[in-house]
């Protein structure tokens, strides 16, 4: 975590705000592609073949302008979905860890399938094995679709204990969820026959526990009460004990983190520090007192 702190320290101010506003716009565009220009959409597909025998080698880059689906009646539902939880995990973990769990996912896959797809092309010598390798018909298209399940797993993780409304209707944790969503993983992993896809969903889960192992002392514990209301910790904080006209506040302390609420009665161990480069008295715990948006 430290080195990340360094990172971010040096290289934060350069991370993409409301990262998830700017994929669901990447994801908007490429259905219209896909649906009114097909021939433009299939030159975004990542194809062994295209790449390998017909050197068409921006195909191992513009993958992930290509969509996690079929477009349907859920299309738009999907998009905001997504949006939505992208950006409750940008409130949680920071726009710096967010455009690292992002692009730390693309960038697994992106080198994940074009080093496996080379060895494979390479050392194949079967013509029935190098045919479905170069002509599969699932070799490039959804990688997209892997990525979307590592954002929902990152928000699974946080955010264990949401309910969701799974069709609308039926109520369920969103970590139940996730456990279906890797079972649906492995399950692709078996049923395709396909190394493109299979590396795939090796980099979305490889992903998702180096963010694990990065946020698993701070997200199971403190992650979900960071993304309260604000008017919500500010009622709770005005409630005190009436006397006359005057309101005694209860649960005095004398520190408070800005981003993640907690005081010193929460914790006897943390540290509190205030950032001389936010604009205001903004105090923050030893846990992210590197790790904030300054205020300007």
């Amino acid at each position: 975590m430290k080195f990340l702190y360094k990172l971010e320290r040096k290289y934060g101010k350069y991370a993409i705000k409301n990262l998830a506003l700017y994929i669901a716009i990447v994801f908007t565009l490429s259905y219209f592609f896909q649906l009114l220009l097909p021939n433009v959409y299939y030159k975004l597909v990542f194809s062994p073949y295209n790449i390998f025998v017909e050197h068409e080698y921006w195909r191992i880059f513009t993958w992930i302008f290509t969509t996690p689906g079929e477009f349907d009646f859920f299309t738009l539902i999907m998009l905001f979905f997504y949006y939505s939880i992208g950006s409750q995990i940008e409130a949680v973990i920071g726009t710096f860890m967010f455009n690292l769990y992002i692009f730390g996912g693309i960038f697994f896959t992106t080198v994940g399938i074009t080093a496996s797809s080379a060895i494979a092309y390479y050392t194949i010598s079967d013509s029935g094995s190098m045919y479905n390798f170069l002509y599969g018909e699932v070799a490039g298209y959804y990688l997209t679709y892997f990525m979307t399940i590592s954002i929902f797993l990152g928000f699974a993780f946080i955010y264990s204990n949401s309910m969701l409304m799974l069709w609308f209707i039926i109520p369920i944790k969103a970590s139940w969820l996730a456990i279906v969503d890797l079972l649906f993983l492995a399950y692709y992993f078996i049923e395709l026959k396909n190394l493109t896809c299979r590396v795939a969903i090796i980099a979305s889960v490889l992903n998702f526990i180096i963010f694990y192992f990065i946020n698993k002392k701070y997200s199971f514990k403190y992650a979900h009460a960071r993304y309260m209301s604000r008017k919500k910790v500010k009622k709770k904080q005005g409630m005190g004990k009436e006397t006359g006209d005057k309101v005694i506040p209860l649960n005095i302390t004398k520190h408070k983190c800005a981003i993640c609420q907690r005081t010193e009665k929460d914790d006897e161990m943390l540290e509190f520090r205030f950032c001389s480069k936010c604009n205001g008295n903004y105090e923050y715990c030893s846990d992210h007192l590197y790790t904030h948006e300054h205020v300007k």
